[in-house]
């Protein structure tokens, strides 16, 4: 299995605006792409959703005892150099 794949499928499921848990997220995944990734069990999806958090992609916050994940608007340079000259 592809992890590029299902780093892939796991960002255009995560919410930018809402924080979602580990079954949240599986269950909002198409079902075309739930064949894609059927193999992939619970660790590789928390290492999976890890290194997205480490590249900048995902933030992760622990809600009621439970990991909750929610997807980063990555912001260019220019838009940082404009924001700070404002």
């Amino acid at each position: 299995m592809d992890k590029e794949l299902a780093q892939d499928i796991l960002l255009e499921n995560l919410s930018f605006y809402e924080w979602m848990n580990i079954e949240n997220i599986l269950i909002s995944i198409d079902s075309k792409d739930l064949v894609l990734i059927e193999n992939l069990t619970m660790d590789e999806l928390k290492s999976i959703l890890t290194q997205l958090c480490k590249k900048g992609h995902v933030e992760k916050s622990d809600i009621d005892g439970e990991p909750q994940f929610k997807r980063i608007h990555k912001k260019t340079l220019k838009s940082k150099v404009l924001r700070f000259l404002k």
